[in-house]
Formats: structure tokens, C-alpha cells, sequence
């Protein structure tokens, strides 16, 4: 971390849970255990939400003094829009505090997200990139001054380093609002995938693995019931989701405020050589640049296992054919 940079005193958290779309309980019926997000179990990824949110809870280093906590389950935007009122209400109720610092706002999403901007699917609507810009700029205009606003975001659902890219691209030139640790479960034109078996989305679950020590091929990582088990330590983090989709899911970190954004085994800087942030055309560029030289490597080591670079109406289309092809077997005795 850069010498200097220090959490914010005050962090307001919100947390939402989404099922897809195009979620049918016979998948899971019929044994198919790993499914887009797209199709997304809304068990799955509350779990994935609650795991964060017992982390978020418990004293770490980037706990704030004070924090404002809000859980969704399946909302509609207009209850996500409620709850953005509501911190922003509780950032004014601070903001006068000698010591204010403008805050930290954490968005955690698991859920499907849709293209072409990664755009996050609820109950009823959506939740754009560009919404979500607006409504933190509108928050660090009114509560954060004399600091800056800090946005964090984790997004475990589809599509989503496009929402990281723009709210990556809208942030930086910003005098109020720093974007701080944002990070992004795949590219702009990959799936975020969700297994029963390790009750989790990928992501998630990779997020949570701990290797019981260094070099050890042993590690624990949270399990279906939302408790520690075993499991190994390549399936930690950025390389363990990559590794399990084989290339098909690979995840980005802008990490600290760091101005850095870390892809498979290698990072870049996302200002130019004049010190301005890129634009979001070439800042989307890098990233798929990045991604691909790492998915390639790893295509090789699995080519039996395709994850798909589907668009959101191919993967429509095939969901429902395989629900209609399942619900006849199942009828017919099959399944």
C-alpha cells in the first residue's frame, strides 16, 4: 500500500443479492450444478453476499470507526435507490464531525449482470454504471466535502469488468470522488459462473481460500454451509478462478487506490505517460489485451472445458433450450 494512504473513518456498506434472470430450479434438479449467473440461484448468491458481509463486519484493517451496514435480497432498483438515499442521509449526519474524511462507499453485487456495460439485473430494473456514478458524485458534492468520496465495488456477476472499466473511467478525473478498491469477477465479455457443489459463486469462493501455509498445496475456504473447510491453494483468488473456468472467467483488481488494476499475472498502470487516466475505450482495450495473453496459456492446459464467450442472447437461448429439453425428460421419466 502507498505510504500515506489510510482507510476512511466512515464506511457505509451495501450489500445485494440478485437471482438470474433465467434461474428454473429443474438445473439443479437434474443435477446441473454449474450454471451462468445468468441463471443465477438467489441462494447462491446471497451466500456469496453474506460471506462478504461477515468480513465486512469483523475488525480488519479497512474497518472504518463508524459504519452503516444494508443488506438486499432480491430488490428492485427502486430499493436500491432507497438505500443510496439512506447512506447519503447518513454521511450528512457526520459530515460536520471535526475529523470527517468524506467517507468510503463498498457496493457488493452477486448477480447477473448484462451487456453491453455490465449493467446490474434486479428484481425489477437495472443498475447502470452510469447511474451509480452519478449517485456517488451526487453524494460526494453534498456530504463528502472537504474530503473526497471513496467508491469501492465488488461485483461478482456477469459482464462486469465492463460497470468496473466506466466507473473506473468516470471516476478518475474527478475532484470529490476516488474510486478505491474495485474489482471485478470477469471481462467485459465473460460469465460469472456459480457452482452448487461449493455453494458459491467461483468467485466468491475463490475469494474466500486461505492456504493453511506457505507453499502448501492444503487450504480452507468457506463451504456450502457457509462455514471454513478444506481445499487447495490453487484455488486461491484471481488465479484459482481462472484455473477452475480455464481461462473461461478472469477476474480484475484495482486495489488501494493504487492506480494500478492487476489481470492473470500481470498489471498496468491506468494513466498515460503524462500522468492522465485513459479514456474508457483505451482503458477497456488494456484490459481485454491483459486478459487475453493470460486466458490463452490457460485454454491450453483444459481445451476439453469451454466456458463460453456467448452473448447475452446466445446464452438466453441455450438456458432455455436446455430448461424445455430437461422438463421433457423429466416428464417422460428421464429425469
Amino acid at each position: 500500500m502507498p505510504v500515506g494512504f489510510k482507510h476512511r473513518r466512515w464506511q457505509a456498506f451495501l450489500s445485494i443479492s440478485a437471482s438470474g434472470p433465467e434461474f428454473a430450479p429443474i438445473f439443479e434438479e437434474a443435477g446441473r450444478a454449474l450454471r451462468p449467473r445468468m441463471a443465477a440461484d438467489l441462494r447462491y448468491t446471497t451466500a456469496d453476499t453474506d460471506f462478504l458481509e461477515r468480513h465486512f463486519r469483523e475488525p480488519n484493517y479497512d474497518s472504518g470507526d463508524l459504519e452503516f451496514h444494508r443488506r438486499l435480497r432480491n430488490p428492485t432498483i427502486g430499493d436500491v435507490v432507497t438505500a443510496l438515499q439512506d447512506v447519503l442521509e447518513w454521511f450528512r449526519s457526520h459530515r460536520d464531525h471535526a475529523d470527517w474524511d468524506g467517507g468510503g462507499l463498498q457496493l457488493v453485487f452477486a448477480g447477473h449482470g448484462s451487456e453491453p456495460d455490465g449493467r446490474l439485473v434486479l428484481a425489477e430494473g437495472e443498475l447502470t454504471p452510469d447511474y451509480l456514478i452519478e449517485e456517488a458524485m451526487r453524494m460526494a458534492a453534498d456530504a463528502s466535502h472537504p474530503g473526497r468520496l471513496r467508491l469501492s465495488l465488488i461485483l461478482d456477476s456477469c459482464h462486469s469488468g465492463a460497470f468496473v472499466a466506466k466507473a473506473l473511467a468516470g471516476t478518475l478525473r474527478t475532484d470529490v470522488l476516488v474510486p478505491f478498491n474495485v474489482v471485478a469477477s470477469c471481462a467485459r465479455d465473460e460469465f460469472a459462473w456459480e457452482e452448487s457443489s461449493l455453494g458459491h459463486g467461483i468467485f466468491t469462493y475463490c475469494l474466500s481460500v486461505r492456504p493453511n501455509s506457505l507453499g502448501s498445496v492444503g487450504a480452507t475456504a468457506i463451504q456450502a454451509n457457509n462455514r471454513l473447510g478444506p481445499s487447495l491453494s490453487i484455488a486461491a483468488g484471481r488465479f484459482g478462478v481462472s484455473l477452475l473456468t480455464a481461462g473461461g472467467q478472469n477476474p480484475f483488481y484495482y486495489l488501494n487506490g493504487t492506480g494500478h488494476i492487476e489481470v492473470g499475472e500481470s498489471e498496468f498502470s491506468v494513466f498515460d505517460e503524462d500522468g492522465k487516466p485513459f479514456a474508457l475505450a483505451e482503458l477497456e482495450e488494456r484490459l481485454l489485451h491483459h486478459r487475453e495473453r493470460y486466458a490463452n496459456a490457460l485454454r491450453s492446459i483444459r481445451p476439453d472445458l469451454h466456458m463460453g464467450r456467448n452473448s447475452d442472447a446466445e446464452m438466453r437461448l441455450e438456458i432455455r433450450r436446455l430448461r424445455a429439453e430437461l422438463q421433457r425428460q423429466s416428464g417422460s421419466g428421464i429425469a
